[in-house]
């Protein structure tokens, strides 16, 4: 089984180019609806030792100080990232994915939501706030639902900008993607996700507001699954073959292992994380 991590952090960018458009590059994906199978992949995602130490952001260096501190804040003026999350040894917010299938069940993919609440990007539609999956060439949609009453300049919304970042699966090298600003309360912006390289993840976050982050995993077909809370996935109507499955964290990195899955039954795969 091979193992990838990300060795990064994410830190206010000054002075970069931004580049036109959501990326350069569109990479087809090929998949087509077909016969679907009857078997089913499942397992558990857990995490080995102590988790990482969460993130602090001192809020005072950020605009809205007050409204952003309502949630995820430790009640001194900070906002807590909570980038990896453990439960009981269980390991949510991990995209899992197989790899090479070309057909098999309908795939109606209708896009991306983010929605932005309280100075945070939250993903919409699954089990994760922190983590989604976009597919390339469909829609990226991020909704602004933030006012500060308690601030003149933002009782019609908080200025958020959002900004996306390409990177490679272990973390060297980006695209930077033009801002999005969104200045009012129900503003919505919408883009096509256009990956100039296969296989790179997508980070969302706010240039107002840099603690204000969202990660996306690429698929390109329907055979994927985010674990929640309790560290479990299950990916029905698996066509029979020998592929590749992906486990996939935005801090704690990417694990691959062979999978082959008969006409029926099912297959049990297993993922232990740590540091």
């Amino acid at each position: 089984m091979k193992s990838y991590r990300f060795n990064f952090k994410i830190v206010v960018l000054v002075g970069l180019a931004t580049i036109t458009g959501f990326l350069e590059l569109s990479i087809a994906s090929g998949y087509e609806e077909g016969k679907t199978g009857e078997a089913v992949v499942e397992g558990k995602i857990t995490y080995k030792g102590t988790p990482p130490v969460r993130e602090v952001f001192d809020l005072a260096r950020f605009a809205n100080k007050k409204y952003c501190s309502q949630v995820d804040s430790d009640g001194k003026g900070h906002r807590i990232i909570r980038e990896v999350t453990v439960n009981n040894g269980n390991l949510q917010d991990v995209v899992v994915y197989i790899q090479d299938i070309i057909r098999g069940k309908r795939f109606p993919f209708n896009g991306t939501d983010v929605k932005i609440d309280h100075c945070r990007f939250l993903v919409q539609g699954g089990p994760s706030t922190l983590v989604g999956v976009v597919v390339n060439g469909g829609e990226i949609r991020v909704l602004n639902d933030d006012a500060d009453l308690d601030d003149p300049k933002s009782l019609t919304g908080v200025l958020h900008n959002p900004h996306g970042l390409e990177f490679r699966q272990n973390g060297t090298n980006f695209n930077m993607i033009r801002s999005w600003p969104l200045p009012e309360k129900w503003n919505m912006v919408r883009k096509q996700v256009k990956f100039k390289e296969p296989g790179n993840v997508l980070l969302l976050y706010c240039q107002n507001h840099s603690y204000e982050q969202a990660w996306f995993y690429p698929v390109e077909n329907p055979y994927y699954a985010i674990a929640g809370p309790s560290g479990s996935y299950t990916i029905e109507q698996v066509p029979p073959g020998k592929y590749k499955l992906i486990a996939w964290h935005p801090v704690l990195g990417i694990q691959e292992r062979e999978l082959e899955v008969g006409s029926t039954g099912k297959v049990v795969a297993n993922f232990e994380f740590s540091k």
